[in-house]
């Protein structure tokens, strides 16, 4: 099964400090070395050398296959390799200890690589053979008193239960500290997700704002300067005052649209918002308006001035803008009516027309009344659209006063 890999000695992976696994090594390599002296110091004489090779074999399957195991413990902790070495490091350390008994002190190092490696299971086998087989065999040899033999397996058995359930508890506590790190890094990957999708969102929003001021700004002076143009182009021969008429309203809306694209790059009001008030600037696009199609074009302002945040003002002159670009392009109108009017709670702009008219459900998206609601609902207002074919267009923008709410149209 998948081991946890937190807590483990692995200097392959970065989970554990380099320095800490050098450690690892050079603690195992003087355990072998100190359990080897004392093998030989305290062993029996006949065979006060064997563990030398024994140990040594140890050592030498540790920084090969065990080493190898630590460091890809993802894939190989509890794997058949892993269960090998397991045997492996046994039949190595298991003479020794039957040779001297107190080699048996260099359990406090093979034990935690047996169960680094092969798990639980092989880890408490694996220390069961070596407290325990080596009892038998020196009692089957002569070489221990049987009579002394239960009370030190039932010492062992402890010992073992011991191991046993430490090895279990440890291993929960690594898989649980592993499943709490895998949340967290599940959830900063959540987190650095909603960071990106807010942060496409917010540029969306912002393409979104800068789609409709350059469709309610640039777009109509545009729209306004061909035309002009076209009536210049009619008027050159037949009526050359009002072609030259024509050519300085041409140089003022570029000049307006120039001042109106420089208030985007910079992100300021409106140009003409910049010098006069709210009331000023819908008289000055709804005067051009008359001016460019030569029809009757007027505003009245019924109540008292409320004062507006920037943004509503905004807002309405837009709205405003978007409304007589629509009689421009669609209504082939000979009258337009705008009324501005303040009561104690509410400011209504209507924009009112004479021309053909239309069906507001069927209207194409060119008609821009998209824009007009989301002006009007971002400032916590409503817009109505009355309209049908032959009866001419009437639209209806109200908002509360008074704090419309702050937000940017």
């Amino acid at each position: 099964m998948p081991a946890p890999s937190q807590g483990r000695i692995d200097d392959a992976s970065g989970i554990v400090d380099p320095g800490m696994s050098r450690l690892w090594h050079v603690l195992f390599t003087a355990g072998v070395g100190a359990t080897t002296a004392l093998a030989v110091t305290y062993g029996d004489p006949g065979w006060r050398w064997a563990p030398i090779p024994l140990m040594g074999v140890l050592l030498a399957l540790h920084f090969t296959v065990g080493r190898r195991i630590l460091r890809d413990q993802d894939n190989l902790y509890g794997s058949r390799t892993a269960v090998l070495f397991v045997y492996g490091v046994t039949a190595c350390y298991m003479p020794v200890v039957v040779v001297s008994p107190s080699a048996a002190v260099g359990l406090f190092v093979v034990s935690p690589l047996v169960y680094m490696t092969g798990g639980v299971t092989s880890g408490t086998a694996a220390v069961s053979a070596v407290l325990v087989v080596p009892e038998l065999v020196r009692a089957g040899l002569g070489l221990t008193d049987w009579s002394s033999l239960p009370l030190q397996l039932a010492v062992y058995v402890l010992v073992i239960g011991f191991a046993h359930w430490f090895g279990t508890w440890l291993f929960r506590v690594v898989t649980q500290s592993e499943e709490r790190a895998t949340l967290i890094a599940e959830l900063q990957r959540s987190q650095a997700d909603v960071a990106r999708l807010s942060e496409e969102a917010g540029a969306l929003a912002e393409r979104e704002h800068l789609a409709r001021e350059i469709h309610d700004t640039l777009a109509q002076g545009f729209t306004s300067i061909i035309t002009l143009a076209q009536a210049v182009e009619s008027e050159l021969d037949s009526d050359p005052s009002a072609a030259r008429r024509h050519v300085a309203m041409m140089r003022e809306t570029a000049q307006e649209n120039l001042g109106e694209a420089r208030a985007l790059v910079a992100g300021r009001a409106p140009a003409h918002l910049d010098e006069d008030s709210l009331e000023q600037s819908l008289r000055r696009i709804v005067a051009r308006l008359g001016e460019e199609l030569d029809v009757d074009a007027r505003i009245r302002v019924l109540g008292a001035a409320t004062p507006l945040p920037p943004q509503a003002q905004v807002g309405l002159v837009r709205a405003a803008q978007e409304a007589l670009a629509n009689i421009r392009k669609h209504a082939e109108a000979t009258s337009v009516q705008v009324l501005l009017k303040y009561s104690t709670d509410e400011l209504r702009l209507t924009v009112e027309d004479d021309g053909r008219g239309f069906v507001p459900a069927a209207a194409p998206n060119g008609h821009g009344l998209g824009n007009l609601r989301h002006r009007a609902e971002a400032l916590g207002g409503t817009c109505l659209v009355d309209s049908a074919p032959g009866r001419g267009t009437r639209i209806h923008i109200e908002l509360p006063l008074p704090g419309a709410k702050e937000a940017v149209p």
